[in-house]
């Protein structure tokens, strides 16, 4: 099967890929599409109705929940078959972050910079990492400054007047291929796991 593959940024669309390459050998990429968070809102409707094989990311951001947000972009229309949605809570790199182990071991900090996953319901097993603030940006300004690996801390830390580090998608890409241990995050973001029984179970 040949599947296209929609996310925000380059971060976005190689965790697609590495969850691809872990959990689904059978299914190849066709084409990369790259837009934005406000393109990607406009263009969900048009993907789920395409008919064809896509694989969505997007970030739940300031959505209370994944069914508002979807209530809010679909309105009444269900999501299609071959339309492989997800949503990462609140941004896909809480799912990098959800491999405390492995990410704090790559940057060199204590793991105990990195939140604890914290149960979202109390009447069902649902846990995710929870940032005080955008997760992104407390990635960058609260654990990546600790780092005593140079080269990390620069790419990653922004310079003032930027919203990223100079080396964001560069350094990170690397880790999402090669050191993130997607079954430690799963175990520690709902979300991703969820992802990951959807992927594994989907058909067209």
């Amino acid at each position: 099967m040949q599947i296209d593959i929609v996310g925000e940024d380059p971060v976005t669309q190689t965790i697609i890929e590495r969850l691809l390459t872990d959990y689904r050998t059978d299914i190849t990429i066709k084409n990369r599409l790259p837009a934005r968070g406000g393109q990607i809102r406009n263009l969900a409707p048009l993907y789920n109705k395409l008919g064809t094989p896509v694989f969505l990311l997007t970030d739940l951001d300031t959505h209370h929940c994944p069914p508002t947000l979807i209530a809010d972009w679909f309105k009444k229309d269900p999501i299609s078959k071959p339309f492989l949605f997800r949503i990462a809570q609140e941004e896909a790199e809480t799912w990098l972050m959800a491999d405390r182990e492995g990410f704090s071991h790559w940057l060199g900090v204590a793991q105990n910079l990195i939140p604890n996953p914290k149960r979202l319901d109390r009447r069902k097993p649902i846990h995710e990492i929870i940032c005080p603030i955008k997760p992104s940006l407390y990635m960058m300004t609260k654990i990546a400054v600790h780092s005593p690996k140079k080269e990390l801390k620069a790419a990653l830390t922004p310079v003032k007047g930027a919203s990223k580090g100079p080396g964001y998608n560069s350094v990170l890409t690397p880790f999402i291929h090669s050191n993130w241990d997607i079954e430690n995050a799963r175990a520690n973001s709902y979300s991703l796991n969820k992802t990951i029984e959807r992927l594994l179970d989907f058909t067209v």
